[in-house]
Order: structure tokens, then sequence, then C-alpha cells
């Protein structure tokens, strides 16, 4: 706060005499928000589901055609909430082990960009524990720690999946994403530019004005193609536009 930042990985950017320590601390405030009750909203019927819930109801499929399901996901978060929410819907909704239901998911390809609460995919049997006891945090922090990566560190391997799956969408969308020229530049296809006909969209709360057309100038330098950024207000924005625009057909 007072470096006058606006956020961690720009001030440890700075100071890399705190990058450890700085990630530890990242990683022990994180971890309490693993919460699995966190991901379902049973106690207010109002909400109407989000878009965890809508997610998973789009990629319903018999569990052996579950990896035919075509969606690839980038996320510039270090939680894993998402992939916990799918695995718990494969084993609840199809009864199967959570080694079978783990082997499933790896079908749909999850890039962490910036690395992940551990150093192991979550689909792994092996990858840091979903959300530990709060007693547990001192213990898994470090592990926690390990997976993790700020933006002006090298993340080649992750950027170049990324960039992969991205070259070959149809429709790209982005849900609440700042936009911001560090993330944006991961993505940056070079001359491998997208097809006119790929449909961009995005969620843009908290933008306004100008800053949504530099939004718009910066994905069109880094991918090309035709860039339509939804204007979305309120606590459903992603909901809204995955279900006006990804589903279609």
């Amino acid at each position: 706060m007072k470096s006058g930042q606006p956020s961690v990985d720009a001030f440890l950017e700075r100071r890399p005499e705190f990058l450890d320590v700085g990630k530890l601390a990242i990683a022990f405030c994180l971890m309490p928000f693993e919460r699995e009750e966190k991901l379902y909203h049973l106690d207010d019927p109002r909400r109407g589901g989000d878009w965890y819930e809508y997610l998973s109801v789009k990629l319903n499929s018999s569990f052996e055609e579950f990896g035919e399901n075509r969606l690839s996901i980038i996320t510039f978060n270090y939680d894993r909430s998402l992939e916990h929410y799918l695995l718990n819907s494969l084993m609840n909704l199809h009864g199967k082990t959570p080694g079978e239901c783990r082997s499933a998911l790896e079908q749909i390809p999850i890039v962490h960009a910036y690395g992940q609460l551990g150093e192991q995919p979550y689909t792994r049997e092996a990858a840091q524990p979903y959300r530990p006891d709060r007693v547990e945090h001192a213990v898994y922090a470090k592990t926690a720690a390990a997976g993790i990566k700020l933006y002006h560190e090298e993340a080649e391997a992750a950027s170049t999946r990324a960039r992969e799956l991205l070259s070959r969408a149809k429709r790209i969308c982005f849900l609440g994403f700042s936009y911001n020229p560090f993330n944006v530049d991961r993505l940056k296809l070079g001359t491998s530019k997208l097809d006119l006909s790929t449909t961009i969209i995005g969620t843009t709360r908290g933008l306004i004005g100008m800053e949504i057309d530099d939004a718009k100038g910066r994905l069109s330098e880094a991918l090309g193609g035709h860039i339509n950024l939804e204007v979305s207000v309120g606590s459903t924005d992603n909901l809204h536009i995955l279900r006006e625009h990804m589903f279609l057909g």
C-alpha cells in the first residue's frame, strides 16, 4: 500500500528481494478462499445459478464423451475453483471415482497463465489440496507458493500453450478480464493472426469510455480479427455474456 503500486505483483517487480516472501504471502492469503461451500449458493435461491453452473450444464454429455466438448480455458487466476467445480460435477453427476473424473477433466485444456496454487495441475492426484484446513495453511503455503508466477516472470510454456489454443478458436470470450497490457501481451499471436470470422467478446465491467476503446485496441493488436467487447454490468456479467454469445447453434 505505501509503495503506491496497485498490486503486490507491481511491487515485487521492483523489489525482487521480497519475491519469495511475497509469493508465500499471496498463497497464504488466497488459500482460505478455496472453500468448496463458496462454489454453491444453496442458501440464496434468488441467484438463479451462476456461470460455473451454466458452463457445467452446457458441457453436459455422457461421461465417455465429456472430453469431446470443444472448450479450452485460459485463466490468469491462481485459484483452482473452476477445476474443483467441474471435478465435483463429474463425480456427482456420473457416480465415477475421483481418478476417473480427473482423467476425464484432463481432456479439457485448462491453462494457468501465471501458474496456480501448487506445482501440480489440480487434475492430478498429487496436486495441492483444495482449501486445506486453516491449521494446515502453514504446512501447504510453501507448496502453494511454488506454483505461482508473477506477471514479470518468465512463463513461456503456459504462454505458448495459451497462444496455440487461441489460434485455433472460432469463438473467444474474456470473462472478468482487466485487459492489462502485461496480460494481453502473454496472448499475442505474432504473425499468426486469427481469422476475421473469429468472434471475440468480453466483459468490460468497471471500464468506461476511452478505457474500453483502449482495451479493444490492445486485443486487436494482439489477436487481430473483429473485436466486439460487450459492455455488461451487474453481478451476473459473466453469465450474461455466456448466455448471449457463447453457446449458439
